[in-house]
């Protein structure tokens, strides 16, 4: 790793001398940005551009014809509020929550339209998450490691809910893509450092520029680090980041090259009666994760036949540590996860006037080939229940390897006359997810998953800067290879996994209809949708009868996500004042009758208040995803050195997981505020951020387990992070030419 960032480092350094730009429509303002995105002349971007994002367009513009509902984060919003992670961004948005099952802010787990994404290992995944169109979900259980993820330099993120069918499996609840940036102009520079509360410390470097001979470059590296506000959550994370270029309209290429490390303590959860009391507990401390990656990409364009092809290949690799200290007698668990993947797309589109309309056409071809590796050993506790840190005492359980592989081909096709854009498209994939025991050479498992999934959708243009539209789509996962090797019911998996030759599990299978509207007038934009999402064979964890913290998957018949997302925002004040506010209503249902074992079914704890079968019933609420969501925020630049910002969200009850036939209470909605003072003199920018200004002291995760220092059955649960201060310098410098 170490090798690896200095590498980047002198390479970066190197490109500045040949560095230079590709021709794209420079970022505008927030609220031109958003009148923009509703015109009835779509927004034109250039080549790169529109086949880095994650639109489902088959032609080179991006307007109101697309049946789906997207959103675009800017640069300028995402830096506004420093967020640590890719769910500290996507908090404000309609529909978005988290939640924080590994105790540390590092750690969130994201959950939208009743799907997850994060980096617990073993939740089963529901939303892909890409880097300029390059997935970055991992091999061995499809998480996503949103501390590795490049947050420094993104230059928008977009938002694409619902059904992301041709964007891939895992695409079920829908898909987020990052734009990282790029140099533009002459050779510039820019210089953050940032201090706050619980030892918090962060610094930054950026260059970017163009060069006379026509190659652009960005290159960029950071490091941060935190004490944590609960005990023994200690956080680090280093990154470097290039990306360089050179093109126009017709012709381009694009390198880029990213190395990080994280390393993080987590604290997990508490038992209801020390969180009520001593919220900064670390109940089991010494568990951490150790991570690094680095991925490497090639892309280029050009004219091919009538049409305009792209070709993009990237080599990923990420590795990890993991360690998990368990309540004694139960053994801590240590594992590690070595994935490399060598993967590209090739995509080719076409447009030309047909009859009346406009006809466009987009096909291609994208795949993976995978190495995973997994090692699991048991850690024995020292003695008086502490954990030991001799890992020679580790007792090796689970070694397997997988070369997993997956390949599809897809289409679109777009034709607008007059006011109606009508849309199709369909994906096939194909899916292989073996693996090997390396203890057991005779345990070898073979699993292949074969799935179309077709698309198709209207918009019409109304008028008055109005649109609406419709769409309904398939989509589909593959279980991953630790779902695959944990399913045996009569052979549970302890935390993280214990793998082995199990009964194979079904593909996850999604269909979804939606509805929605679009609404631009002056400076006021309004969105809407109504979903439905109707899911077949949905995997889901079930716990151990004989272990407290092993389990295995299986399918779960039929479950539902439901609802309706309104979002407005707009700008007063000519220009100087930007505000939002929305609401999401998300009911996610079982559809079918089932048992779900808990440690709350257990005859040992009949007699507690939190005892019950746990029979799940159609209808009964999947456990993590609040009902009620409501959202408002404001930005007023009060002068031209001076602004101020406020944000409150309002995030509703919740179910616990471990109570899925909703027999307890859930927890309780909570709220939260930040604040944000930013001030400008002579070149320099200081901000001032709070988070949680008030200070709330309520549990977003929760769970059931047996408390062992008493022997009683517990909630256990997460708290939201403490209030919290930062204050951020930054300067911007030109070194030739004025900034």
């Amino acid at each position: 790793m170490h090798r690896l960032i200095r590498w980047l480092s002198v390479a970066c350094l190197a490109a500045v001398h040949v560095a230079g730009a590709q021709q794209r429509v420079p970022a505008s303002a927030d609220s031109v940005q958003r009148q923009d995105s509703l015109r009835r002349a779509a927004l034109r971007l250039a080549p790169l551009e529109i086949h880095a994002s994650i639109a489902p367009t088959a032609g080179l513009t991006v307007g109101s014809g697309i049946p789906a509902r997207i959103a675009t984060i800017s640069g300028v919003a995402i830096h506004t509020w420093q967020p640590r992670i890719l769910p500290d961004v996507l908090g404000t948005h309609a529909g978005f929550s988290f939640y924080d099952d590994l105790g540390t802010p590092w750690k969130l787990n994201l959950s939208t339209r009743g799907f997850s994404a994060g980096p617990t290992v073993g939740l089963p995944p529901g939303v892909s998450v890409f880097v300029d169109g390059i997935r970055q979900n991992e091999p061995d259980a499809q998480e996503v490691n949103f501390d590795l993820l490049p947050m420094e330099h993104i230059e928008r993120v977009e938002l694409l809910s619902g059904s992301a069918s041709l964007l891939g499996p895992n695409s079920l609840g829908g898909a987020i893509n990052l734009i990282t940036e790029r140099g533009d102009g002459p050779l510039a520079g820019e210089l953050e450092a940032s201090a706050g509360s619980y030892g918090a410390f962060s610094g930054r470097g950026t260059v970017k520029g163009r060069a006379s001979n026509g190659w652009d470059y960005y290159l960029a590296g950071g490091a941060e680090r935190e004490r944590g506000w609960r005990q023994a959550t200690w956080a680090a994370n280093r990154n470097v980041f290039a990306n360089i270029g050179r093109g126009d309209e017709q012709r381009g290429v694009r390198i880029q090259a990213s190395a990080a490390r994280s390393r993080a303590e987590t604290a997990g959860s508490l038992p209801a009666s020390v969180f009520g009391t001593s919220p900064r507990t670390n109940f089991t401390p010494g568990d951490f994760e150790d991570l690094d990656a680095q991925q490497i990409s090639a892309s280029m364009f050009s004219p091919i036949g009538p049409g305009r092809g792209l070709l993009t290949t990237y080599f990923r690799r990420s590795a990890a540590e993991r360690f998990n200290v368990n309540q004694a007698p139960d053994a801590n668990v240590r594992s590690f996860t070595n994935n490399y993947t060598v993967g590209g797309t090739a995509d080719w589109r076409w447009s030309t006037v047909a009859g009346s309309g406009t006809l466009a056409l987009r096909a291609g071809v994208d795949g993976a080939a995978n190495r995973v590796r997994v090692r699991i050993l048991n850690a024995p506790h020292a003695g008086d229940g502490a954990s030991s840190d001799n890992e020679a005492d580790d007792v090796l359980t689970t070694d397997i390897k997988s070369p997993s592989w997956d390949i599809a081909g897809y289409a679109l096709i777009d034709y607008r006359v007059g006011r109606v854009t009508l849309s199709g498209g369909a994906r096939d994939d194909h899916v292989r997810v073996p693996f090997e025991n390396l203890i057991d050479r005779s345990d070898v498992t073979e699993n292949s998953y074969h799935r179309a999934s077709p698309r198709g959708g209207a918009s019409v243009d109304v008028g008055s800067g109005a649109s609406l539209y419709a769409s309904a789509g398939t989509s589909f996962r593959a279980p991953a290879i630790l779902e695959l090797g944990c399913a045996d019911p009569d052979a549970t998996c302890p935390l993280p996994f214990a793998l082995g030759d199990d009964p194979p599990l079904k593909p996850v299978k999604a269909t979804t209809y939606e509805v929605g509207a679009r609404w631009l007038v002056g400076p006021l934009f309004v969105n809407g949708s109504l979903y439905r999402t109707d899911v077949r064979d949905e995997i889901f964890f079930i716990a151990s009868e004989q272990a407290l913290l092993a389990g295995y998957f299986t399918n779960i018949d039929r479950t539902r996500r439901a609802g309706a997302e309104i979002a407005i925002q707009g700008s007063a004040a000519e220009g100087r004042v930007d505000w939002y506010a929305n609401y999401a209503f998300t009911r996610a249902t079982f559809q079918s009758a089932t048992q779900v074992f808990s440690i709350r079914s257990k005859d040992d704890f009949a007699g507690s208040d939190l005892a019950g079968p746990n029979s799940v019933r159609a209808g009964n609420l999947l456990p993590l995803v609040p009902e009620h969501q409501a959202k408002a925020g404001i930005l007023a630049r009060l002068t031209s050195m001076l602004s101020v910002g406020v944000d409150t969200r309002y995030i509703g009850q919740q179910w616990l997981r471990g109570d899925e036939g909703n027999e307890t209470t859930p927890l309780d909605g909570y709220v939260l505020v930040n604040a944000n003072l930013g001030i400008t003199v002579r070149g320099w920018d200081i901000s001032g951020i709070v988070t949680n200004l008030f200070d709330t002291r309520r549990a977003n995760f929760g769970t059931f387990n047996e408390n062992r220092s008493t022997g009683d059955l517990e909630r256990f649960l997460s708290p939201v992070n403490a209030r919290g201060f930062k204050i951020v310098l930054r300067r911007s410098f030109a070194v030739f030419g004025p900034s």
